[in-house]
């Protein structure tokens, strides 16, 4: 949008403060925050050669407070409730997009234990009236947790010097946070204190939050080291190892897509996962059952109320669009889908950064009725479009994007906070998004 009145007519959040907005807009064009901003850009990369872009930090009000918290930790809940289903309930499992070279790692495990989540990501889309929808869950590698943090806090350092008051910070702000929750994460599950951490990465892979992470481990005076998940060595009793060393503890930085082109040589990871003689966050069932966009399928489905406690489909009932696994759409449901493309957004359910998403309204019908066929066949998550509100993208620009907001959680608890926007209806980062701090008010 670049005309006045195309900004006007788009619609923003009113859960964001506006005279927060306008403070930060005009601090960040002085020569003291043109200079944060460089060197907040300058200091991070999101992939090789690009840039991670940064928008202006947002204030959500207070007043949103306890409902983001309540529904951050109603949703957890009901995620590992899905996530222990799938151990034993056929429903659950055919209503999962699970690809078929997982349905062996997946089944049925003696071990409650492994159906834990201990860190997730919400992302929501907002409304013109103030309210907002749950699109869809990362439990997969959500880096941002480290660098949202550390931008939260130059800001906040930044716009306290210039007089301008700022809430209560959360978690994540604190230095060396995400070492500091891994360690407490461990030690809760395992009972253990590790002296060291193996960094599981594809060599050459993506290491997007690894640098940071790294330095707030050390930090803590506990080594670690990056190692490619197929040197694990795993006998089937005691710890895996790695070039003769024991590995115990480790954090996964693998996709699902990579992860499954790597799975033939991955058996002794899995079996030391599995058997639990090696810790990694979310472990296996959390990781690739909670990370599935069709867990929304069943929070949203009236057919599966009774895998849930009421109280938390309460809290969640105006957070959850319609969603459904394509593959089992009654005629009439799916005839309507076809038709009505613009009302509609198609979803590969373990799919990351923006792809694998069909959105309705972006395509013309040859194209969408190509991609109905195809979600129905391959089960993906069929979800009701929802339009979300617009901000400035940047400090001296004035666009406006569309833009969500992530609830970062911690075994349930909202740790993190940060926004994303972009122009197209997919505000990922590894396309063309910016990421924007964000504060969580204490007042109205």
């Amino acid at each position: 949008m670049t005309s006045a009145s195309a900004r006007q007519r788009a619609p923003h959040w009113p859960g964001l403060c506006k005279d927060f907005h306008s403070t930060v807009v005009e601090l960040g064009a002085t020569k003291d925050g043109i200079d944060l901003r460089r060197r907040a850009e300058a200091r991070f990369l999101y992939a090789e050669h690009k840039p991670f872009l940064l928008g202006p930090p947002q204030l959500i009000r207070g007043a949103l407070a306890d409902t983001l918290r309540r529904v951050t930790g109603a949703y957890h809940r009901c995620i590992e409730r899905i996530v222990l289903a799938s151990r034993n309930d056929e429903r659950v499992r055919n209503t999962l997009s699970t690809p078929p070279a997982l349905a062996r790692d997946l089944a049925d495990e003696s071990e409650p234990a492994n159906s834990k989540i201990h860190i997730m990501r919400l992302d929501i889309l907002l409304d013109r009236d103030g309210g907002f929808q749950i699109l869809e869950t990362n439990a997969n590698c959500p880096g941002g947790f480290v660098f949202s943090g550390i931008c939260n806090r130059a800001w906040r350092e930044f716009l306290e010097a210039q007089g301008c008051p700022v809430p209560p910070a959360l978690k994540h702000e604190r230095k060396g946070f995400m070492a500091e929750w891994f360690l407490e994460v461990i030690e809760e599950d395992t009972g253990a204190k590790p002296d060291f951490l193996a960094f599981l990465r594809e060599e050459g892979g993506n290491r997007f939050e690894l640098t940071d992470f790294g330095k707030h481990v050390r930090g803590l005076g506990i080594e670690c080291k990056e190692i490619d998940p197929r040197e694990l060595k795993f006998g089937g009793k005691g710890a895996p190892t790695a070039n003769g060393r024991p590995i115990t503890h480790a954090y996964q930085k693998l996709g699902m897509q990579r992860f499954l082109e790597l799975r033939p040589d991955l058996d002794p990871f899995v079996a030391a996962v599995r058997d639990r003689s090696l810790f990694v966050q979310n472990g296996q069932k959390g990781r690739w059952v909670g990370d599935d966009k069709l867990c929304l399928a069943m929070i949203s489905n009236p057919d599966f109320a009774g895998l849930f406690a009421e109280d938390d489909l309460k809290t969640l009932e105006r957070h959850v669009p319609w969603s459904r696994n394509a593959g089992h759409l009654p005629a009439d449901r799916l005839e309507s889908v076809r038709r009505e493309r613009g009302a509609y957004v198609l979803k590969r359910g373990l799919d990351t950064r923006g792809h694998g998403v069909v959105v309705g309204r972006e395509t013309d019908d040859v194209t969408w009725a190509a991609a109905v066929d195809f979600a129905v066949r391959d089960a993906w998550l069929v979800q009701e479009f929802h339009e979300t509100t617009w901000i400035e993208r940047d400090f001296d620009s004035p666009h406006t994007q569309r833009h969500d907001v992530a609830l970062g959680a911690i075994n349930g608890e909202l740790t993190t906070l940060f926004m994303r926007s972009s122009g197209e209806m997919r505000v990922n980062m590894a396309r063309t998004g910016r990421m924007h701090p964000v504060f969580l008010g204490t007042g109205p």
